[in-house]
C-alpha cells in the first residue's frame, strides 16, 4: 500500500520563487521517468509532506497524484537546509515495477 501525495504541477523555477514557495508552505519538487518524457516540477504541502517522509521514511512506497494521474513513485532525493534540517526540495522517480 502506497502513501498518497498530492501534487500540484510548478510554473515558478529558480532559487528565489522556491524560497517564496516554501514561505507560503509548499515544497518545491521535482517528478521524473517512467511514461514523463522529461521531469516536471512540482509543488506539495510542506508540512503534511514532511510529516508523511519522516514517519515513513525515505525507502516507503509513495504514490504523487498529479493533474489527474497516478505515479507510484520512489523518494530519490530529499534536499534539507543544513541549519534546521527542514525539507528545501524533493526529487521522485517513477517507478517501472507498476
Amino acid at each position: 500500500m502506497s502513501i498518497e501525495l498530492m501534487a500540484e504541477p510548478r510554473a515558478e523555477l529558480g532559487k528565489e520563487k522556491c524560497h517564496k514557495l516554501r514561505a507560503a508552505n509548499r515544497l518545491p519538487g521535482n517528478i521524473y521517468g517512467g511514461p514523463l518524457p522529461e521531469a516536471r516540477p512540482i509543488t506539495l504541502d510542506l508540512h503534511a509532506t514532511e510529516l508523511l517522509v519522516k514517519r515513513n521514511g525515505k525507502s516507503a512506497e509513495y504514490a504523487v497524484t498529479l493533474e489527474g494521474t497516478r505515479y507510484p513513485v520512489r523518494l530519490e532525493q530529499v534536499h534539507y537546509d543544513p541549519l534546521t534540517k527542514d525539507f528545501q526540495h524533493l526529487d521522485f522517480v517513477v517507478r517501472a515495477d507498476e
